[in-house]
């Protein structure tokens, strides 16, 4: 074999390894790509849900709010011994209570679409505790305008209630912190 043809036969060689080289590389690189692409679309949905679960806690936080306030506003009304006016605002303040509290029902199943078993659980005790201090508070109702003896019992009960519900408060805000706190790999598999 003359040199001509061995010249040839390694450069056509030579041609062959760099081919597969660069297309080992361009495999390698479109595979690097297509990874990046699988963790910036992990991400952003992570970050999708991660806003759904905090407008999900805000919306219901924020029903809870109103309601904390409107207890307030009702147990005014109650406490005020004055015009026969004084009932039909009760009843007004009780009514946007109510209309309030079904929104709270209404929120804390939508908070339970949005997050995991065990958040929608802590919502549903929160939503307990609400019950309980609005039960407490009509019959503390009943008790004032009724003048009953145990009104000053009634009275006890729902103070502890409603400090039971600033502390449900608390921890709620806390626990949902620490849900929407938590990192999720992002790794791609």
């Amino acid at each position: 074999m003359d040199s001509t043809t061995k010249g040839a036969i390694i450069g056509a060689c030579a041609t062959a390894v760099g081919a597969l080289i660069a297309w080992l590389g361009a495999r390698a690189q479109a595979k690097s790509a297509l990874q990046a692409v699988q963790v910036q679309v992990k991400a952003q949905r992570l970050d999708g849900l991660w806003q759904m679960r905090r407008d999900a806690y805000a919306d219901f936080l924020d029903t809870i709010e109103v309601i904390r306030a409107q207890i307030g506003l009702t147990i005014g009304h109650a406490a005020y011994q004055g015009a026969a006016s004084n009932t039909a605002e009760l009843l007004d303040a009780r009514e946007r209570l109510l209309d309030s509290t079904s929104a709270m029902y209404h929120k804390c199943t939508l908070l339970s679409l949005s997050v995991t078993a065990a958040e929608a659980a802590n919502a549903r005790r929160f939503t307990n505790t609400v019950d309980g201090v609005l039960r407490d508070m009509d019959a503390w109702i009943i008790a004032v305008r009724s003048g009953s003896p145990e009104q000053t019992e009634l009275s006890q009960r729902m103070d502890r209630g409603l400090r039971s519900l600033r502390d449900t408060i608390d921890r709620f805000i806390e626990d949902g912190r620490s849900y929407l706190q938590t990192v999720h790999d992002l790794s791609a598999r």
